[in-house]
């Protein structure tokens, strides 16, 4: 998939995408995007894949500018839409108003995924609607007692408890992780091939 002379790196602060990535066996460096003010409005799914593709192409960039040598640059950004952006919860109050609205409202889960290679550049959107049980609020008090829930978009990870809250997905498991492995293959592919 990746050749051993290309050095990967992986514009990220996600330990999620880390651990993700981490299931390719592939050498790889991180380093965080740092200075970017991500865009958080959008009011419709067509511009919430543009405001997540931008953001994912900010992060790209802002790590490429500290860069000396030739790499494969991988950058992503995931948000949740339902009506709205629901990106990272700012406080407790904040996620338990996201939990209590997503869990009556199927939603989407999109993240970009941008890659730069030499001149090469792809990106690609994966998309995956998600439909939570009603939550009581007793649950979700339970919830946010057991996760740290700000640093997640929507204020949910599905490989935590909040697994259990959700009856079933249409699309990619791991695009509700954040990191969506089988589009980040295909593109690897892609941009490496001569």
């Amino acid at each position: 998939m990746v050749r051993d002379d290309v050095k990967v790196v992986l514009a990220s602060s996600s330990p999620r995408r880390r651990q993700l990535f981490s299931y390719f066996g592939l050498p790889f460096e991180v380093i965080a995007p740092i200075g970017c003010i991500e865009r958080d409005f959008a009011e419709d799914l067509e511009q919430a894949k543009e405001v997540v593709l931008e953001n994912a192409k900010m992060k790209a960039e802002a790590v490429m500018s500290d860069l000396k040598e030739e790499v494969l640059l991988i950058s992503a950004d995931t948000v949740v839409f339902c009506g709205k952006l629901f990106g990272k919860p700012i406080d407790l109050f904040q996620a338990r108003e996201f939990l209590y609205f997503l869990s009556r409202n199927p939603h989407w889960v999109l993240t970009a995924v941008y890659m730069v290679y030499r001149e090469k550049v792809r990106w690609g959107i994966e998309e995956t609607k998600v439909f939570m049980d009603p939550l009581s609020e007793e649950e979700i008090d339970e919830y946010l007692k057991r996760e740290d829930v700000l640093d997640k978009a929507g204020g949910f990870s599905i490989q935590g408890f909040a697994g259990s809250f959700i009856n079933r997905i249409e699309g990619c498991f791991y695009n509700v992780m954040g990191f969506p492995l089988s589009l980040v293959r295909r593109m690897m592919r892609d941009i490496l091939e001569d």
